[in-house]
């Protein structure tokens, strides 16, 4: 299973393993006409883990706005965070991550059990093992 990256100015247990990017460097890449379907994309896949909001690192005064958790699609697994850091601050997924929401026209498959439990053990396997 393929994982987005975690951004390096938002601390989370188990980041070390992954790929990190910077949020700020990232952030008004994707154009506009790309941020809402890829947004919601995001957000309506299946819901791994789901642990509350936190602090928007690029506005601060606004309180915990972005969701943390995780998700998937069950190719792909990313910090729920990212659905907010699109929609809001134009932040750009890998190019092979746009495609592939592309590919399914920014509509989430729906998952069997079978599927979404295999997603869950790759999940907890690579963060929990």
């Amino acid at each position: 299973m393929k994982m987005l990256p975690f951004f390096e100015e938002i601390e989370a247990e188990g980041q070390d393993l992954l790929q990190r990017v910077s949020l700020s460097q990232l952030t008004g890449q994707l154009g506009p006409g790309l941020r809402e379907p890829l947004a919601k994309y995001l957000s309506d896949s299946y819901s791994l883990l789901a642990a509350g909001n936190i602090q928007d690192p690029l506005r601060p005064e606004a309180g915990p706005v972005a969701p943390f958790g995780y998700c998937t699609d069950g190719d792909w697994t990313w910090p729920s965070y990212w659905a907010y850091f699109v929609r809001e601050h134009g932040v750009k997924p890998p190019d092979e991550f746009i495609r592939h929401a592309q590919n399914r026209n920014f509509t989430p498959p729906t998952l069997t059990e079978e599927e979404l439990d295999r997603a869950e053990e790759q999940f907890e396997e690579r963060f929990f093992a």
